[in-house]
């Protein structure tokens, strides 16, 4: 009995620091590769930074695609968790900034794009950079990916409690 005790704390403790460690690096990893773009095209103020800053994070994405995997989803895959699906609607804002930077910013033309964009950015960007974040971590840590992480959270939760309940049983 104490030896299974023990091995369960240790499992526990031992995928609790994977995990935790996992979660860590894959969120800086993936900012550190791609998110900055993002972020600071998000940050910047003239058309011209923001077309930068979102060349250079297509750009970074389209070259390292072996990075990420084809869908945020195992199994119930759709256009949506598609993500190639939602490059290409990264690309589509990339095409529109591309557009912007020649129009006269005094036109109700100019206006109307300069409003699309951010609509796009505050709107809809959350779920579409949610997917390409997704399909990074689960193409290079699986085991922290939404629920999957929580599957085996859950399990090094119940082998910790298996442990502390041993114990008081043993000790009793």
């Amino acid at each position: 009995m104490k030896t299974a005790l023990w091995t369960s704390l240790i499992i526990s403790v031992i995928l609790g620091i994977i995990i935790i460690r996992g979660t860590i690096l894959s969120n800086y990893e993936y900012e550190n590769k791609y998110g900055y773009a993002w972020e600071l095209a998000d940050k910047s103020s003239t058309i011209k930074d923001k077309a930068k800053y979102i060349d250079e994070f297509v750009s970074l994405i389209k070259y390292t695609r072996w990075d990420f995997a084809n869908y945020d989803a195992i199994y119930l895959q759709t256009k949506d968790n598609s993500f190639d699906r939602n490059l290409e609607a990264v690309k589509t804002l990339q095409k529109r900034l591309t557009e912007i930077q020649n129009m006269n910013p005094n036109t109700f033309e100019y206006q109307v794009a300069i409003q699309q964009i951010t609509q796009q950015e505050q709107g809809e960007a959350y779920n579409m950079l949610s997917v390409i974040k997704g399909c990074y971590v689960l193409n290079n840590y699986w085991y922290c990916w939404n629920w999957l992480f929580g599957i085996l959270a859950v399990f090094a939760i119940l082998l910790f409690l298996f442990w502390m309940f041993g114990i008081i049983i043993v000790l009793n």
